[in-house]
């Protein structure tokens, strides 16, 4: 097995090891996203600290963390301490093991183009007895004036953070491969409720806070003029948006989506709108037809928990008459495989929708 910097690897196991030389810890587990059960498997405790040997999993990164045990039966969830590799997540860094079949996209690494420009402020949402911060990114050196599509980004603020969202945009805009367009970036204040497929949340979004982005910025008119992505219950708001107000937008990207229904992990969901989600999504399942069927790219993880709901999806909105595809990932449910699929997932539906 040839050493990396953090765990070792070949092309059919992993061995990942806690350094810990002390006797104060009980016991240490893999807490990851790509086995079953995600917290763990439990480390053996050896001459160096803890270690495990597992066979190689069907990605090509990997994100974890180490839970440690100890002697008061208190847990602690840390990054590896040999992996300097890092990424970065609302809840904070994980360890990152890259297997040598990854590749991160170039745009990425070097930002030496011209940068859009990035609005922050807030829309007031008196339905929602609230204000949703958003971001406004236009491309550089266009006039406020100039009418142009519009992407809608749930979970922008994040999106852009943690996904490198305007870097994509400026990159391929500046080098001719996408249409000029402009995209508000939203961001949740009560996200498992509002996004959740919830009308009052929709209704919201379609009459008070899309009327405000048109008075700031000129959009061009009708469904082709507008598109909307969400990763994971992003990707439920946008295709209610999408399916309750339909000619609302003229495409969709959905990454990661919690399409659950009764047969897909309805009973393992930590929120109370679970029942929501899954008569939404049940409804799609049994509809004889769609008032307004648009282009729908999917992307999900091979080893995510939600891609049979996303297969079925994609299932029922083709048999709907949109045109969808699931694209799988050799990643899991993180920020960096949803920006790893920008290029070209987004990058197409962007250029067929918008021209």
């Amino acid at each position: 097995m040839a050493p990396t910097s953090g765990p070792e690897t070949s092309s059919s196991e992993v061995r990942f090891l806690y350094p810990d030389l002390s006797t104060e810890l009980a016991g240490v587990a893999l807490f990851q996203e790509v086995f079953w059960p995600r917290s763990g498997p439990e480390l053996t405790r050896t001459r160096e600290g803890f270690s495990i040997v597992v066979p190689r999993p069907p990605v090509d990164r990997m994100e974890y963390l180490f839970e440690l045990r100890h002697q008061d039966g208190s847990r602690q969830l840390v990054c590896d301490p040999g992996n300097p590799k890092r990424a970065p997540s609302p809840f904070g860094d994980k360890s990152v093991l890259e297997f040598p079949e990854y590749h991160a996209p170039d745009w990425s690494r070097v930002a030496a183009y011209p940068r859009g420009e990035s609005v922050d402020l807030e829309f007031a949402c008196p339905g929602l007895n609230l204000s949703m911060p958003a971001r406004i990114w236009s491309p550089a050196g266009v006039s406020s004036d100039r009418r142009l599509p519009l992407l809608l980004a749930f979970d922008g603020l994040e999106y852009d953070l943690y996904s490198q969202l305007t870097q994509f945009f400026d990159h391929e805009v500046n080098r001719g491969d996408l249409p000029l367009f402009r995209a508000a970036l939203l961001h949740p204040v009560r996200r498992d409720q509002d996004y959740s497929a919830s009308p009052g949340f929709t209704r919201v979004l379609s009459e008070e806070v899309i009327p405000q982005i048109e008075q700031l910025i000129p959009v061009r008119p009708g469904p082709a003029g507008r598109v909307a992505m969400g990763a994971s219950l992003g990707a439920v708001a946008a295709l209610h948006l999408q399916w309750e107000r339909p000619g609302a937008v003229g495409g969709l990207l959905l990454q990661s989506g919690s399409f659950f229904n009764h047969h897909y992990f309805s009973q393992q969901l930590p929120f109370d709108p679970v029942e929501r989600i899954c008569m939404f999504t049940e409804r799609i399942h049994q509809a004889a037809a769609a008032a307004a069927p648009v282009p729908a790219a999917l992307t999900c993880g091979v080893v995510e928990g939600t891609l049979l709901a996303s297969t079925a999806m994609a299932s029922s909105l083709g048999r709907l008459r949109y045109s969808a595809e699931v694209h799988r990932l050799r990643d899991a449910h993180n920020w960096v495989a949803w920006r790893d699929a920008f290029d070209p997932h987004l990058k197409d539906l962007l250029i067929r929708v918008f021209g």
